[in-house]
């Protein structure tokens, strides 16, 4: 937000631009404001009913097992995101360092929380371009593509576990089944309609007349190439590769919150039996669809906390389970994705990490689907007996 304040103060006349500044901090300040309070109102309506002490000694008490399951998922998930945006990048050609791609993805992962509607997962096109020497049409390609099959996987999820659960929480099942339809309907014409909306951004940038012409031309350039680039992807026919992808990223993410909220209330006597999965996914969706919303609080804390509370006690918990996981849950796994997000962000400013200049674009073979579905059949099962191990070895 600063480079872009920075930004218009260089391209705009001074009186227009001194004008258009004060309009954007308003704006932020009025945000920040609201936010500010929808976090303090919820907390103190929570914390009304449960005291801080609970909390930590809820934290504190977490059943080791369930915590080391929360780790391998979580670390699980980063991996299978790794693995789709390098497939997307090597069908643009280019391959950056599967490490490095790493750290940028636990850094992509820590900036999502921190603004509305997810916009901290921008953090990515930025840091690739700018650390690992991948041209913005690639970067901002692979985003899309990744962003948009996230939400084909969700939507046929957010169905099924309507249809799991249905007449036995208080949530209507066919709101939710019209939403997941609906979800997917949405996100499946905007994946097809991708090239063309690339296409028209790139011809708006292109026609904007504040900015010098180099520089339109520069934007319109990159935004046809992004347009390209995703035309590449689509013709490889790896669109199945993609989507099993991020079916993985989905249930390795929802998964890890899951195995936590038994690490959480193990120790009061709820097992796996008594944590309905479909259930508790349509609780977790919830919390992280209002924690997406524009109007969420700071960093996502308000919302999540509000909604995960609302939802749980529909879907059958107990009031005070529903309000005491609802700020345990949510304050573990922020702390968890910052710290870690701010170490990966920390590795990835060491200069050898940096690439000076832009990657050569090289034409790699997309590789069989045999091989590759060999590979995801091994890191599924892989993954199943890590799990497996220390359920019943800790």
């Amino acid at each position: 937000m600063l480079w872009f304040v920075q930004f218009s103060v260089q391209e705009y006349r001074p009186k227009k631009g001194k004008r258009f500044v004060f309009k954007i901090l308003r704006k932020n300040f009025l945000y920040a404001v609201f936010s500010l309070i929808v976090t303090i109102g919820i907390f103190s309506y929570l914390l009304s009913h449960v005291s801080l002490g609970e909390v930590f000694d809820l934290i504190r008490g977490a059943d080791r097992r369930g915590v080391a399951m929360f780790l391998v998922l979580s670390i699980a998930m980063s991996v299978f995101r790794t693995w789709r945006y390098l497939l997307c990048l090597r069908t643009s050609g280019y391959v950056p360092p599967s490490s490095s791609l790493f750290l940028v993805v636990i850094v992509r992962n820590f900036f999502s929380d921190l603004l509305p509607a997810r916009l901290g997962t921008l953090i990515y096109v930025y840091i690739v371009t700018s650390r690992l020497g991948v041209p913005f049409s690639a970067a901002a390609s692979s985003f899309s593509l990744s962003f948009l099959f996230d939400m084909v996987a969700l939507a046929p999820m957010i169905a099924l576990a309507a249809l799991a659960t249905w007449g036995s929480t208080g949530i209507s099942p066919v709101i939710l089944v019209s939403a997941g339809c609906a979800l997917m309907a949405i996100t499946v014409a905007v994946l097809c309609a991708l090239p063309w909306m690339f296409s028209i951004g790139g011809r708006i940038l292109g026609q904007l007349s504040l900015f010098p012409a180099a520089r339109r031309s520069k934007w319109q350039a990159a935004w046809e190439k992004a347009e390209q680039d995703v035309r590449d992807v689509r013709s490889t026919g790896i669109y199945d590769r993609l989507m099993t992808l991020s079916i993985l990223v989905r249930v390795a993410k929802y998964g890890s919150l899951y195995v936590f909220l038994f690490a959480l209330i193990g120790p009061k006597g709820y097992g796996f039996a008594q944590l309905n999965v479909p259930r508790v996914f349509l609780g977790l969706c919830s919390s992280e669809l209002a924690a997406s919303l524009p109007i969420s609080g700071i960093a996502g804390f308000g919302a999540y906390e509000g909604a995960w509370a609302l939802v749980f006690e529909l879907l059958g918990f107990p009031a005070d389970i529903a309000k005491l996981t609802s700020v345990s849950h949510h304050l573990f796994t922020q702390i968890y994705g910052y710290s870690l997000g701010a170490l990966a962000l920390m590795i990835l400013m060491i200069p050898f990490f940096k690439h000076d200049q832009l990657l050569d674009r090289q034409t790699y073979p997309v590789g069989s689907r045999g091989l590759f579905y060999t590979r995801v059949l091994a890191s599924v099962v892989l993954t199943a007996l890590i799990l497996m191990a220390i359920y019943h070895l800790s």
